[in-house]
């Protein structure tokens, strides 16, 4: 199996200015582990040679679990259903909390995609 090179970098946006941010269990590093542990190579894109980040919006809801997912920043259809694919297997978040409630959020996650030399 090819191997890959990873980056996930969590951006998180609250919908209330207040509120904390959703987070990934385990962290940004754990996030970091999962999207490598997980992530498939498309046959045809790596066949193809296309590499790049995308990037991928997706609702934090208040129990936890993954919403409207959405492409930010689009590369190859075959890499975008691939991230679509992680985002949607992620384990349960801690949602943002607002004055002890939690509240929906949606986070910023660049996957990327990179082919070995």
């Amino acid at each position: 199996m090819k191997k890959l090179l990873l980056a996930a970098t969590l951006l998180a946006t609250g919908i209330c200015a207040m509120a904390s941010d959703p987070q990934f269990p385990g962290g940004t590093d754990a996030l970091n582990q999962y999207i490598t542990s997980n992530i498939h190579y498309p046959e045809t894109a790596a066949r193809n040679g296309i590499e790049g980040v995308v990037t991928v919006e997706c609702a934090i809801k208040t129990d936890g679990s993954v919403g409207t997912i959405k492409i930010v920043r689009m590369i190859d259809p075959d890499l975008e259903q691939e991230a679509i694919r992680l985002m949607k297997n992620m384990p349960a978040w801690t949602p943002a909390e607002q004055n002890g409630t939690a509240v929906e959020a949606v986070v910023t996650i660049p996957v990327t995609f990179t082919l070995p030399d």
